[in-house]
């Protein structure tokens, strides 16, 4: 009698920020895009970056956007709204945070920019940057993205760890000076 050896041990390995940038494509719903002027929806994949800075922290702490943990929500199919296809150089960093917060939330990539927009034009990020990242970092410092499978159990879990640990301990600036 044999011995089956199976390895599981595999992971892929690479660096997070690189020297330059790869060029990706969004979809975005024509809807959105017709609110801006056609330089700014020229300018919109560029605020990538800053968007993240912005709601990154926001994203990890609030309700997930898609129901179902075995389902990747995507954007409504293109009968309803026209989908318009954006090319952008984004660098390595960027593009993997967008996608483990999207994975995290149960939604492509696509969907998460579109979402993050809307933040943008409702005005969300004045009312919370203040209140999340004054004193304190804007990013925690490591996440890991982890999809769950209990077969035996039929259950399917996407989860987010955040080092550190959804606490963060902030410096108040009206404590800083002396009155």
């Amino acid at each position: 009698m044999g011995i089956l050896s199976l390895n599981t041990d595999y992971e892929i390995r690479s660096r997070l920020q690189e020297s330059h940038t790869e060029v990706v494509t969004l979809l975005i719903p024509e809807k959105m895009l017709l609110r801006f002027s056609p330089e700014q929806a020229k300018m919109l994949p560029k605020r990538i970056p800053s968007l993240l800075r912005k709601y990154g922290k926001y994203l990890t702490a609030t309700k997930r956007l898609g129901k179902k943990a075995g389902k990747t929500l995507y954007q409504p199919s293109p009968g309803k709204m026209m989908m318009k296809r954006m090319n952008v150089r984004l660098n390595t960093g960027s593009w993997t945070f967008l996608g483990t917060l999207a994975q995290t939330h149960g939604v492509s990539r696509c969907y998460l920019f579109t979402y993050l927009l809307l933040l943008e034009e409702l005005g969300v990020g004045d009312s919370i940057v203040r209140t999340m990242n004054e004193g304190g970092p804007t990013f925690h410092r490591c996440y890991s993205y982890i999809l769950h499978l209990d077969l035996l159990e039929n259950k399917v879990i996407r989860r987010l760890q955040c080092e550190p640990d959804g606490i963060f301990y902030v410096l108040e600036y009206t404590d800083w000076y002396p009155s």
